[in-house]
């Protein structure tokens, strides 16, 4: 009697392993894998393309989201003061601006209407929460950080770069490459797929990913964090050699 419910036990464990997968595929459940894993930082790093793939529920579109830990900046805001000098003219502070947000998707983001604006820019712009303003009360700050972020490559928003596969029953694989910066800092990053059917998100699915440095960009900054005495006496003395060899370029320059 206890063999018969021992075996019982291990066929219903058994048709379990085989049931649950199809039970994820037909509630519409997606998978989510980067290619690497890990974005190491070494001193030949000069940004990268990192390869996506997943699987999403059939019929759907693809938002693709590469984004950073929220963060707290404390900038200056320059103005012109009596028409004639640029200075500082007031502080600002602003909450909840992420590190990095690359964005692609399988249609140009306007087709997929209202749905995909939490996903875009424009609605990483409403959710940036701006504290002290600057004096002058004429600046639109949101816009201003985001133009900023663009021009670091931190921030982007392109369509059409996510490629979809064909249904295949309950599902659709897609596949999409993202070019990472190469001034993305070190920290942990994740990768957000969005499915959109009908104007509705059908599903949501995010991987984790770790940018690190690695070989003399990580000793360097162990040394800057660690031992920050012997790092500001190197640092000097690379700054005296460097500025000995180039007065002496110039010299044998000027000796001609």
């Amino acid at each position: 009697m206890k063999i018969h419910r021992l075996h019982t036990l291990l066929l219903s464990l058994f048709l379990g392993v085989l049931v649950l997968p199809c039970l994820a595929l037909a509630d519409g459940t997606g998978g989510l894998a980067t290619t690497p894993e890990h974005i190491l930082m070494g001193a030949q790093y000069d940004g990268l393309n990192l390869k996506v793939n997943g699987t999403v529920p059939a019929g759907s579109d693809v938002i693709l989201r590469f984004t950073g830990a929220a963060e707290e900046l404390h900038l200056r805001e320059k103005g012109k003061v009596f028409g004639l000098l640029w200075m500082n003219v007031g502080k600002v502070s602003l909450k909840n601006v992420p590190k990095a947000c690359l964005i692609d998707s399988s249609r140009p983001l306007d087709e997929l209407g209202t749905v995909a604006v939490p996903f875009r820019l424009e609605g990483l712009r409403d959710a940036i929460e701006i504290g002290e303003e600057a004096g002058t009360g004429t600046v639109d700050i949101a816009h201003e950080l985001l133009l900023l972020k663009k021009d670091q490559g931190l921030y982007n928003e392109t369509a059409k770069g996510v490629t979809l596969g064909a249904d295949q029953g309950p599902s659709r694989t897609f596949s999409a490459e993202l070019p990472i910066p190469s001034a993305l800092a070190p920290g942990d990053y994740q990768v957000e797929a969005v499915a959109i059917k009908d104007g509705a998100v059908v599903g949501r699915y995010a991987t984790a990913v770790k940018a690190e440095l690695t070989g003399f960009p990580r000793w360097l900054s162990k040394l800057a964090f660690e031992r920050s005495l012997l790092y500001g006496v190197l640092a000097t003395l690379i700054a005296i050699f460097s500025g000995l060899a180039i007065g002496l370029v110039f010299q044998s320059k000027g000796a001609h």
